[in-house]
């Protein structure tokens, strides 16, 4: 007997061993879940008779029980199912299991009140009415269904009102707490735009039937030239492909949350070159904390380079710039034949580019009136340039417009040598760039001239007059250099005076320059040139450094290439980021070959030719040669005393200002009597008495 009771001690032991195994590890949860999903899955079963015997009698149960209210079990069988099986948190899931027991309950009553079906439980709850009342027993069970729906959500009711109420208007609406909740409620706006799914813009295109022979306007004058046809322009272009959105934006709040930033993505621009993912911070990030983000956003994303612009102008917004998989081809051709281009009345509106949103964007070059373009090889500079200057002929004639184009790479401009625009051969040697910029000088002050004689303000209101009096209007002059780098090293001074004097004054008189480089550095485009000449292009470049000496924003750097540009302008102010339109060399030589047959075939056209010779030097030099010519003698004795040729010794020892100083040192550098200047090194003296000094003058005034 004994033996028997120690046997059946021993067994009881192992099954509370084993229960207790089973309670403390995961097997516990899976049962529980499991068996809480077959419960309801059997009193589905059941419902339709499908349960066998003892469905039969489990289905007799729960209806004399519950009523029609039974159905409730489905449901409070099922989350409690689930919640076992995926863990959930075990206060949440006991607070949530009694939240759903009094709802189900007090949807036995309203069964029993309304259907007067509510099982056993329904008639016991409702015998309360006789205490509360049929209406006060109506409104606590209303209260409890509130409280039971804020338990098992964890939000307040008002919360979750607004997202029944949301969810009715098929708006998405996501609230993680009731602080944050009480935060946004006080900009309502800024969370409507926030809870909305991300709005996906593509890019814009106007569609418009063509004509392939149309041409632009014709012009205020009467002439015999014909302009161009668009449809000597290439029309194929090719869409942007900016990869997986709803993936990219998940890799942005994940990166962010990572680093304690949650953010709301709420809106996607889809550009030519890249895609914007327009961001909502939260209140009290500084931008600094997001900008510092910018590297591990970019190998997040897997891509090289992203650009963040914060914030986006005009809202209070911050815009992730992410290259597109594949970008899409602009066309000239597209851009021209835009209403805002074929309706403009100015002759000078270009077509810059498209922006992110895709619309095309213009500038006209008659208000800018300079322009400065920088970029590295390859980065869609000369493209760009080309575009620019095929854009203007397709609504100018020889009449209107002229070009003097310079070229010391000899690749790029020589392609336009045919056109009757030019008033010169594209310029290949850098040595006949100072002449023609005096030219220029000398021609603006001409035209002052001759609107003080017509009392005319700018060459529009002369150009009135004349066609008014019927008489020749006064052609603006475009003044193109595709590579200022070797000319500002090797001629800095004098280029970059002209320049600026240009810059300066000539915008009345219809002279523009647009000037191009490969080499930004800050010998290039000198502090002088870049606050006379506001309106700059910078497309990609090697550094930081390089981006600021453009822009004095940093940005241009991070540039994808191939036409992808920033912007900046007083005429809009801020920055903007277009992608240039793609010009080839067939539609360049179609251009120029249409304009040189007609050149051909007109017997009266003959191009005017200008002579350079009495432009050879700077008027500055010119001017004081006369009053300098024994102050230079004087110079080269004391440079043949000393062995040294430096503006500085030439200060002390002639009691002279630097600047005339340093015009002493270029009279003589031009005549070959010392070398050029060597970085620090110091000036080479190349003749060694006066009287090799008085053969280099042979007996001339010194120049």
């Amino acid at each position: 007997m004994a033996k028997n009771n120690k046997g059946k001690t021993q067994k009881i032991s192992e099954i509370l061993e084993i229960l207790n195994t089973i309670k403390n590890s995961y097997l516990l949860p899976e049962i529980l879940g499991w068996f809480f999903i077959f419960l309801s899955a059997f009193t589905i079963i059941s419902d339709f008779n499908k349960g066998g015997v003892l469905g039969t009698y489990y289905k007799n149960f729960i209806i004399q029980i519950f009523g029609i209210s039974h159905l409730g079990l489905i449901l409070l069988f099922l989350f409690l199912g689930i919640s076992w099986l995926l863990r959930f948190n075990i206060n949440w899931k006991i607070s949530s299991s009694f939240a759903l027991l009094i709802l189900f309950l007090t949807f036995s009553v309203f069964s029993e009140i309304i259907f007067q079906d509510g099982g056993s439980i329904g008639k016991l709850l409702l015998s309360f009415e006789n205490y509360l009342g049929r209406i006060g027993l109506i409104f606590v069970l209303i209260i409890l269904s509130f409280i039971s729906l804020s338990i098992i959500f964890q939000k307040p009711f008002s919360e979750i009102l607004k997202l029944i109420l949301q969810k009715f208007r098929k708006e998405k609406v996501e609230v993680e707490d009731y602080t944050s909740y009480k935060k946004e409620i006080k900009k309502e706006k800024s969370k409507e735009e926030i809870s909305k799914p991300p709005e996906i813009i593509r890019p814009t295109r106007i569609k418009q039937e063509v004509k392939e022979e149309i041409r632009l306007k014709k012009l205020p004058i009467k002439t015999s030239w014909e302009l161009p046809p668009i449809s000597l322009l290439d029309k194929t272009e090719s869409k942007p492909d900016s990869g997986d959105i709803k993936e990219n934006i998940e890799i942005i709040k994940t990166t962010f949350e990572n680093f304690g930033i949650n953010v709301e993505v709420v809106e996607v621009t889809i550009g030519p070159t890249v895609t914007r993912y327009a961001i909502k911070p939260p209140e009290g990030v500084k931008l600094s904390k997001i900008l510092a983000l910018q590297n591990d956003l970019a190998l997040a994303l897997a891509v090289q380079n992203i650009r963040i612009e914060a914030p986006i102008p005009g809202r209070a917004l911050i815009g992730i710039e992410v290259p597109n998989v594949k970008s899409a081809t602009v066309r000239l051709r597209s851009l021209i034949e835009n209403p805002e281009f074929l309706e403009s009345e100015s002759l000078l509106l270009f077509p810059v580019g498209r922006l992110i949103t895709g619309e095309p964007f213009y500038a006209d070059l008659a208000l800018m009136p300079h322009i400065l373009i920088a970029g590295t090889t390859g980065s869609g500079k000369s493209v760009f340039i080309h575009s620019l200057l095929i854009s203007l002929l397709m609504k100018n004639t020889p009449e209107v417009l002229n070009l003097i184009l310079v070229d010391p790479k000899r690749i790029e401009l020589v392609r336009y040598e045919n056109l009757p625009h030019l008033l010169m051969d594209p310029i290949l040697d850098v040595k006949k760039v100072v002449p023609v910029m005096n030219w220029l000088i000398d021609e603006m002050e001409k035209r002052y001239k001759e609107f003080q004689n017509y009392r005319a303000r700018d060459i529009d209101s002369y150009n009135k007059l004349q066609i008014q009096k019927k008489g020749k209007i006064m052609p603006r002059i475009i003044f193109v250099i595709d590579e200022m780098a070797d000319l500002m090293i090797k001629q800095g001074n004098l280029i970059e005076s002209a320049i600026i004097r240009l810059a300066q004054m000539a915008r009345a008189t219809g002279i523009h320059l647009v000037l191009a480089t490969q080499r930004p550095s800050v010998n290039v485009v000198t502090g002088l040139i870049k606050a006379n000449i506001p309106n700059r292009i910078c497309f990609k470049v090697a550094s930081q450094v390089d981006s600021r000496t453009v822009l004095d924003y940093s940005g241009a750097e991070k540039l994808i290439g191939a036409g992808d540009m920033l912007f900046i302008s007083n005429i809009f102010g801020g920055i903007k980021r277009i992608q240039a339109p793609l010009v080839t060399e067939k539609e360049i030589d179609r251009i120029v070959d249409f304009w040189a047959k007609q050149a051909l075939e007109k017997e009266d056209f003959e191009k005017e030719e200008i002579s350079l010779e009495e432009y050879e030097k700077p008027k500055e030099i010119l001017e004081t040669e006369e009053a300098d010519e024994e102050l230079i003698k004087a110079a080269f004795q004391i440079i043949l005393e000393t062995g040294k040729a430096s503006t500085s010794l030439l200060q002390r020892k002639l009691k002279i200002g630097y600047s005339r100083a340093a015009r002493i040192l270029d009279i003589l550098e031009e005549k070959g009597i010392v070398g050029p200047q060597e970085g620090t090194k110091p000036r080479k003296i190349l003749i060694e008495n006066i009287e090799e000094f008085k053969e280099k003058i042979n007996g001339e005034k010194i120049k």
